[in-house]
């Protein structure tokens, strides 16, 4: 993240992760990002995470194989996210990636990992709100650990 230029108090947010889950707060996010990358070269990181707690369960009560359930979840996943692309302006490069793991902690490590600048994640995504009021949100644990500014999009 650097200063847009001497004296400025504009941030340029040149690479932007936004995970989704493919509700409509996340879509919005996408949005937003899309409008608040700048930079020479602004990038948006869409990032889907397949839940290992998720495929757990599944395979755990015989709905089908973990190579199975992990194969139709990222088929699910490439499908979604591609339809992204055409909701962006041609001025921002965006990138699609699939991982597997703790959502939360993966949000916190592609951060990372891509040294994003920002991260622009919905409020809620599709989780009950009984889990949300025991369990908090991913949003919430992402704003804890991570150590790049966030923006939430209610």
């Amino acid at each position: 993240m650097t200063r847009a230029g001497e004296g400025d108090d504009v941030l340029e947010m040149n690479t932007l992760l936004v995970p989704v889950d493919f509700s409509e707060a996340s879509k919005r996010a996408f949005d937003d990002a899309v409008r608040l990358a700048s930079g020479s070269e602004p990038a948006v990181i869409l990032l889907h995470v397949i839940d290992a707690g998720l495929v757990e369960f599944a395979t755990s009560h015989g709905l089908a194989t973990e190579e199975e359930i992990v194969r139709r979840m990222r088929e699910r996943a490439d499908r979604e996210l591609s339809s992204y692309g055409g909701r962006a302006a041609k001025k921002v490069d965006v990138q699609l990636v699939v991982s597997i793991g703790i959502p939360f902690l993966e949000i916190v490590k592609k951060a990372e990992e891509f040294q994003a600048d920002g991260i622009v994640m919905g409020k809620f995504g599709r989780r009950g709100r009984v889990e949300k009021l025991l369990f908090g949100t991913t949003a919430e644990k992402v704003i804890r650990w991570a150590t790049c500014p966030i923006i939430v999009i209610p």
